[in-house]
């Protein structure tokens, strides 16, 4: 029997991190990163040939758009683990569909973090898009700096805490198994720390401690994008920030 695990979050909460973490360190899975995304499926790359040769095309991000679930069904079936993970975010499909993905799964992750560096770190790799190919991953972010905009936090906020808001109520609602992984817990541990939890959660989970998952030892996962903690490295104006913050009396990360 096959197990679905998926990672739902919101980009620059960890998830890449995660998926690779789980690539990297469990043969026993079939880790992949975001299938639906709109622009290209961001597939595990030992098994794009096999679903072009499957759909005879290499357009899979417009086949996963279409019917996200039978692209589901289809990437399980062509799979030779017993467990595929994958990951969502709320720009990939509607509440709806997302559901579906939940009521398929066998249990969820679901990942955050403190969403003003959520704010932050987004809007700097969508900046850093003019003069990087590919600013979301292995990219020194530190002392790039961004105008923080009250109205446009206010806004992004809200539409973060309803996603995440209604998955976590669906996900009570239906019983499902789910793990949350706060993002400055989950990297305050070592890679074999984040292994032995990812283990535990998996095999709890999944099907009890016979499911006995290889661990391999891991060095290396992705490197930090940002090594500091100072906001006054993060943004131009600072003082304002720090005046909307303190106000509303928001917490930030240190």
């Amino acid at each position: 029997m096959k197990h679905l695990v998926t990672i739902i979050g919101h980009a620059r909460t960890g998830s890449n991190y995660l998926c690779k973490l789980i690539e990297e360190s469990f043969p026993d899975v079939a880790s992949h990163y975001e299938l639906f995304n709109k622009q290209m499926c961001h597939i595990n790359s030992n098994y794009k040939d096999r679903l072009i040769s499957h759909y005879n095309t290499d357009k899979l991000h417009l086949l996963a758009d279409s019917n996200p679930i039978e692209f589901m069904d289809t990437v399980i079936n062509l799979s030779d683990k017993n467990i595929v993970s994958h990951k969502i975010f709320p720009e990939h499909m509607t509440l709806e569909n997302a559901k579906k993905m939940i009521d398929k799964s066998r249990m969820v992750f679901l990942v955050k973090r403190n969403f003003i560096d959520v704010y932050i770190s987004k809007k700097r790799a969508l900046l850093m898009t003019k003069t990087h190919s590919n600013p979301w991953i292995d990219v020194d972010t530190t002392d790039f700096k961004i105008d923080f905009n009250k109205d446009e936090f206010i806004n992004q906020k809200r539409d973060y805490d309803e996603w995440y808001r209604n998955i976590t109520d669906y996900l009570i609602t239906k019983g499902k198994p789910y793990n949350v992984l706060y993002y400055d817990e989950f990297h305050i541990l070592d890679i074999k720390g984040q292994q032995v939890l990812i283990k535990e959660k998996l095999e709890q989970f999944i099907d009890g401690k016979c499911l006995n998952l290889t661990v391999t030892e891991v060095e290396h996962v992705l490197k930090k994008q940002d090594k500091s903690l100072d906001y006054k490295t993060k943004l131009n104006n600072y003082s304002e920030f720090m005046d909307y913050i303190c106000n509303r009396g928001l917490s930030l990360s240190t």
